[in-house]
């Protein structure tokens, strides 16, 4: 046997691995240079977009951001006070926008849902004097009540509201406003999915983990349909990690941005190409490491993160009593 041979063909197998990767890395990387193509969802200047779970959070930054990039901007939640209050506040920051509201509770549902697409088109007549359509849909509403808990501690409410938080209601909404995105000519509408890190299945998390990757599994499923279909509709679904809101009480870092930052570079990849694309530059490089560490490294330091805020769930608890 010539060694010199194996060496040889070794080495020349090692660099076309490293050549792949490095031409794997450099292209998903280079999505994030590309320009958004959002506006030509809104070429006229007067068309809406509907977010849910608007109030708070990157619900929030996504309405600040469409309206400042020229949309008319529903906003969804359960909340009409709130919901109120933050439409006055993005017509103050914007007045030449309009905005309207949907008050409908994800968590326990019923076939009332079916009832938003004569709401929205309700809202657009009154509103935009006919002139506007719907061809924006970012389903953002989500959440886990109880993070870092196991799954025995949880109840049967528990259970179901995460899913129908996270994944029901993301699937029936679009059900239903799907029909008004895809009329009118050309590229009609976009759909947005809000999809997490926690897809790869974490601890302590089993339920809302277990919904996000219902959400990749339905963006990827519903975007081959609407291509078959051929209904002009784009479906993609943005991969997000940590962000500082209302809601969750972090640190701003480079690693993790502000909600209104992430909304902004969500909106920044459309139509990157990609079905399922990490939102934000600093969240794909912490992702990698899903990709190319070993799954009990990656699981060892996220149980001592997911420790690590249960402990200071519990702490603040303490405070309130």
């Amino acid at each position: 046997m010539d060694i010199s041979n194996w060496t040889t063909t070794l080495s020349t197998i090692g660099l076309a691995t490293l050549s792949y990767l490095s031409y794997k890395l450099t292209r998903q990387a280079s999505i994030y240079l590309l320009p958004s193509k959002l506006q030509r969802y809104n070429t006229s200047n007067k068309n809406w977009a509907l977010v849910t779970g608007a109030t708070d959070g990157i619900g929030f930054g996504f309405c600040q951001e469409l309206c400042s990039r020229g949309f008319n901007v529903i906003l969804h939640g359960r909340n009409r006070e709130k919901l109120v209050q933050r439409a006055t506040e993005l017509n103050t920051a914007f007045p030449e926008r309009k905005t309207g509201i949907v008050v409908l509770d994800a968590v326990g549902m019923n076939d009332g849902v079916d009832d938003i697409a004569e709401q929205v088109r309700d809202i657009i007549g009154n509103e935009g004097q006919g002139q506007g359509r719907l061809s924006v849909l970012v389903n953002n509403v989500g959440g886990e009540k109880r993070p870092s808990v196991t799954l025995g501690t949880l109840k049967y409410a528990d259970v179901d509201a995460t899913i129908d938080k996270n994944a029901r209601f993301m699937a029936q909404i679009t059900r239903v406003l799907l029909p008004l995105l895809s009329e009118g000519q050309g590229r009609s509408g976009l759909i947005l999915n809000v999809s997490s890190l926690s897809q790869y299945g974490l601890p302590y998390i089993c339920i809302y983990s277990a919904t996000k990757g219902f959400v990749d599994s339905f963006t990827k499923a519903l975007e081959a349909e609407c291509s078959a279909e051929r209904c002009g509709v784009e479906v993609m679904g943005l991969r997000v990690g940590e962000v500082k809101s209302a809601g969750y009480d972090v640190e701003s870092t480079l690693f993790v941005p502000l909600a209104r930052t992430l909304a902004k570079a969500a909106l920044d990849r459309v139509g990157c190409g990609k079905v399922i694309v990490w939102a934000y530059f600093w969240h794909w490089l912490q992702g990698l490491s899903f990709e190319v560490m070993p799954r009990w490294v990656l699981m060892h330091a996220t149980i001592g993160r997911m420790m690590a805020i249960k402990k200071r769930g519990e702490e603040k608890a303490f405070k309130r009593q």
